[in-house]
């Protein structure tokens, strides 16, 4: 049983799925990406890496890069028995499923950026990796900084997200306690109250959505569980800015499954690196492993 996993923000990096983005079968997603976004993604991708900085332009450009190699794989006939997504990547999933489209999915992930691209300029602040130290003792700490729990991505790997002067005091304490705190790329403290106002007008465009239920297995970063419920995943991925991901609880929910492989269907190597880390029973692959694979 193969599971494809869509990573989030954060994975994207200057020239990513290159190959994928020059395909000649590729030119009618990418006219389809440049009139949802108004961006020419693609020139962005392989030439304009600063760009790739900003939350408004790497989610789009993520979203187009984990669905050419979606479609890749589909045209290799391969489909998964599990779909999952982290953050931002659970958009790619549902559209892998069939739950919506992938033009919704990518006007959605659009308004998406913006949204939490303005929220950041709103509430300033950021990301940290805890590594180290239980959950537990993690969330500790976020009680103790005034910080918030993010993401469960690993038993030892937990990232916290708040205003500067938080993420100062919870680094602080995380190295008191023996752990070690890294700084995340981002801009903005996501998955965090401090996008409740961006979640909102998310959620109001997520209700002129139609959702259909899953044609594979899908399972919430929001949950950690399976859901099938059309009403269920829409409430759930109207909850998604300001929950945190319980990644950790998902890689639990894979095993349980009985999946045996796993797929990073998108740029990079982050999902496959936790994946194998926090359950090395499933054989973890990355896209460019998958792609010599199949």
């Amino acid at each position: 049983m193969v599971a494809f996993l869509f990573p989030g923000q954060g994975s994207q990096s200057p020239g990513m799925g290159r190959e994928l983005l020059q395909a000649r079968w590729a030119q009618e997603t990418l006219a389809v990406a440049r009139e949802i976004t108004g961006l020419a993604l693609e020139e962005i991708i392989l030439s304009q890496p600063g760009e790739l900085a900003r939350t408004a332009v790497a989610q789009p450009a993520i979203l187009l890069v984990e669905w050419l190699a979606w479609q890749a794989l589909e045209q290799k006939g391969k489909e998964p028995a599990v779909v999952a997504g982290h953050s931002l990547g659970e958009f790619a999933a549902l559209a892998a499923a069939g739950v919506f489209t992938w033009p919704e999915a990518l006007r959605l992930v659009t308004a998406r950026g913006q949204l939490m691209e303005e929220a950041a300029r709103e509430h300033p602040g950021g990301m940290v990796a805890v590594l180290g130290l239980p959950r537990e003792a993690v969330e500790a700490v976020a009680r103790e900084s005034g910080c918030f729990v993010a993401n469960y991505n690993g038993p030892t790997q937990t990232v916290l997200a708040g205003r500067e002067e938080e993420l100062v005091r919870a680094e602080s304490l995380a190295k008191e306690q023996g752990g070690k705190a890294v700084r995340l790329s981002v801009a903005g403290p996501f998955h965090s109250p401090y996008l409740e106002g961006a979640q909102g007008e998310l959620a109001r465009l997520l209700a002129e959505v139609t959702f259909h239920p899953p044609r594979c297995t899908f399972v919430s970063g929001v949950s950690g569980r399976p859901e099938g419920a059309p009403e269920k995943i829409a409430q759930l991925l109207a909850r998604q800015m300001t929950s945190p991901v319980r990644w950790t609880e998902v890689l639990d929910t894979l095993v349980s499954l009985g999946v045996k492989e796993a797929w990073e269907v998108g740029p990079g190597e982050v999902l496959a690196r936790l994946g194998k880390r926090g359950t090395p029973g499933i054989r973890y692959l990355a896209l460019k492993e998958v792609m010599g694979h199949v």
